[in-house]
């Protein structure tokens, strides 16, 4: 068996190319009342497999002082399962100071649901 130079051309290539595509999610986070946006957000920016957030709406405030915020955010899939990718992606955010649960609202800009119901972390 020989190899030809397009394999190996091919081979190359496959080397500098993701595996899979970035994918694009809108999550809504329910904040608590003192949550700086500005840091909340590097802070996901600088989570593994974040390319790019970006604030989808102004925050909205409760009267108990707690915001909504809709965060746009790129980010690399760990796996090609959707509630798995999503699942991992919430968990981390949940864990960053102020964040009180996710909503996920789209995945690759189509609405998502699990059994009918909004996914919430």
């Amino acid at each position: 068996m020989s190899i030809t130079k397009s394999d190996l051309e091919f081979l190359r290539e496959s080397l500098y190319k993701l595996e899979r595509k970035i994918t694009t999610t809108l999550l809504v986070l329910k904040l608590e009342k003192d949550t700086h946006v500005p840091d909340l957000m590097t802070r996901v920016r600088i989570l593994p497999a974040v390319a790019v957030v970006a604030q989808a709406e102004r925050v909205e405030s409760f009267p108990d002082g707690d915001g909504k915020l809709a965060l746009s955010i790129k980010f690399l899939p760990r796996t090609s399962e959707i509630y798995v990718s999503v699942k991992k992606l919430s968990q981390m955010i949940k864990n960053l100071p102020g964040v009180k649960s996710i909503t996920v609202e789209k995945y690759n800009k189509k609405n998502i649901l699990l059994r009918g119901k909004k996914i919430v972390f």
